[in-house]
């Protein structure tokens, strides 16, 4: 970085050797810039009349132009410095900056003078006459002041077009604008291109080193097989290793996350695709609080070593918190499609399939369980013993959003990841509701529940396929009733190469469902509970769970974790 803010300190540190020209005439003013070696130009943005803090100062020095933007106060800390050059004897711009590795990269564009500009009138800027150009730069109507009064070339902004002339003034759609404060001739010339511009790229991926040289990238899972093989857990587990558990149908990681996590977007990606099963699977991305004596790792061990809801006479272990358990933190909820990947051979007219599908959310209210060491869960329920093969990593960005101090206590999770393991589906709610109590140490201000549902029994009067009615309760009190459901499933028939399709021209994928779609992701609900007390509490879910036919059942897969 010292070469650049060296760099930055002689153009900014020019004025030693300049001529002020603030309140000379304009006669005055031609007269020294004809006789200058070079000229700086220094511009103010503006929008709707409002001057931004910072500066952009231009110097011109024979063919050469270098552009360095100079932040306000209020410019983000640790962001890069960009430099801007224009070599108007060869007609190319280029763009460098230095990475927090201190490598060089750089990009390089050609241009044609007045390409696209299409001049529209003529006024007057510092004292300067100058021609008013414009340009349409997608659906960005762009106009350009610049003057050929002076003997130099020179503009800020070479993407939006490069006139003959010295650029003074540019607005984008009528408000927002950069002109020039200040225009001062220099009394010697400056060599201003650098002698390397380090890694030349093409201008996409320069920019997108750039945006991405801040985002810290997680990689917990590269191509793991979720699939039915009995697979059972070890008696030791080692960190960073990945275990397959729970019948082949959970991988389980231990994984080092960043220590700090403040100010920082968190997401979780998974990419998934079939490596054999031709089915839509419930799939889910979660961490395993281990701050209790017992966690969801004694669960896949043994799951009548911990603690169960009891209902009808009957035990469904693992779903609910306790002050001894901690039930999984769901992350994502995802839904794999019918086959993509391995079933892409199957022939539709029309339709052209993914190859794999991007399954993209943000957990940035989870950021206080996503740091230090962790232990990381992915789940595709099948029975298929090639099953799916899916990548999985986090990423944190740095935008300044997560605070860590915001709390998370996992209350519920009834997804059945230990189904092939022989974990009972959650069938309880067509007669009972689910009931979890939980203490507060503390009160807990502006409360809220982060709550996944989707409603699962896939037939003509399944729960899938028919609303139900979710009423949340906070000790005794309603606190909310909603019907969770998806109409916009036609969307995503291009990654589901193995839907059914039916007579009427529809497809199976293209039915609307109870919260999900195959080939999606089901979002969370941010669900208020207000402020809450310090003491005991307890949150009652009831979903009206439609009754059983012959062999078919439905049931709902619920979670949630308390935010505060």
């Amino acid at each position: 970085m010292k070469k650049l803010i060296l760099l930055s300190a002689v153009l900014l540190g020019l004025s030693a050797g300049l001529t002020s020209v603030w309140g000379a005439s304009s006669s005055k003013l031609l007269s020294k810039l004809k006789k200058a070696k070079g000229v700086v130009v220094t511009y103010q943005s503006s929008s709707d009349g409002t001057v931004y803090p910072g500066k952009l100062v231009m110097t011109v020095s024979g063919n050469a132009v270098a552009i360095v933007s100079v932040k306000g106060d209020d410019a983000e800390e640790g962001a890069l410095k960009e430099e801007n050059f224009i070599d108007y004897s060869g007609k190319k711009s280029f763009s460098r900056t230095q990475l927090p590795d201190s490598r060089f990269i750089s990009t390089a564009t050609p241009f044609e003078f007045n390409k696209g500009l299409t001049v529209v009138g003529e006024e007057s800027v510092l004292g300067l006459t100058c021609t008013v150009a414009q340009t349409v730069i997608r659906s960005n109507t762009i106009k350009i002041w610049y003057t050929k009064q002076v003997p130099f070339l020179g503009t800020p902004s070479a993407g939006v077009g490069v006139p003959d002339g010295l650029v003074l003034k540019i607005t984008y759609n009528g408000n927002r604008a950069l002109t020039a404060s200040t225009i001062e001739p220099m009394k010697k010339e400056l060599t201003l291109l650098p002698t390397t511009f380090g890694k030349v790229m093409d201008s996409a991926t320069y920019r997108f080193t750039i945006n991405n040289s801040g985002v810290k990238t997680i990689p917990v899972f590269t191509q793991g097989r979720i699939h039915f093989d009995g697979a059972k857990m070890p008696d030791t587990l080692e960190a960073d290793r990945t275990y397959n558990v729970g019948g082949g149908t959970i991988i389980l990681k231990k994984v080092k996350l960043p220590a700090k996590v403040d100010g920082q977007s968190i997401f979780v990606e998974l990419t998934q695709y079939s490596d054999g099963d031709a089915y839509d699977r419930t799939g889910s991305v979660f961490v395993i609080p281990t701050d209790k004596p017992l966690s969801y790792l004694d669960a896949i061990r043994s799951l009548k070593s911990v603690p169960a809801f009891v209902s009808g006479g009957e035990s469904y272990p693992g779903l609910i918190s306790t002050p001894d358990y901690a039930v999984p933190v769901e992350l994502m909820r995802f839904f794999t499609s019918f086959g993509v990947g391995k079933f892409n051979d199957v022939k539709v007219p029309g339709q052209v399939w993914a190859d794999s599908i991007l399954y993209k959310t943000d957990v940035t209210a989870l950021a206080s369980v996503l740091k230090d060491e962790v232990w990381i869960g992915a789940y595709i329920g099948n029975w298929d013993k090639n099953g799916h093969q899916v990548n999985l990593r986090l990423k944190y960005y740095p935008d300044g959003r997560s605070d860590s101090k915001l709390k998370v206590m996992p209350l519920f999770n009834t997804v059945n990841y230990l189904e092939q393991a022989g974990q009972p589906y959650p069938t309880f709610m067509q007669n009972d509701s689910l009931r979890v109590t939980f203490t507060l140490q503390e009160e807990a201000k502006d409360a809220k529940l982060f709550y996944f549902t989707t409603g699962h029994g896939g037939w003509g009067n399944g729960d899938e396929f028919n609303p139900k009615l979710n009423t949340l309760s906070l000790d005794g009190q309603k606190v909310i009733s909603f019907i969770p459901w998806r109409d916009d499933c036609g969307t995503y028939r291009s990654s589901n190469p193995a839907s059914g399709n039916f007579s009427n021209g529809l497809s199976s994928s293209d039915l609307s469902r109870s919260n999900w779609c195959p080939g999606t992701v089901t979002n969370p609900d941010y669900i208020s509970l207000g402020h809450l007390k310090a003491g005991e509490h307890t949150l009652t879910v009831k979903i009206p769970v439609g009754p059983r036919e012959g062999g078919s059942f439905s049931y709902w897969c619920i979670s949630g974790a308390l935010l505060y």
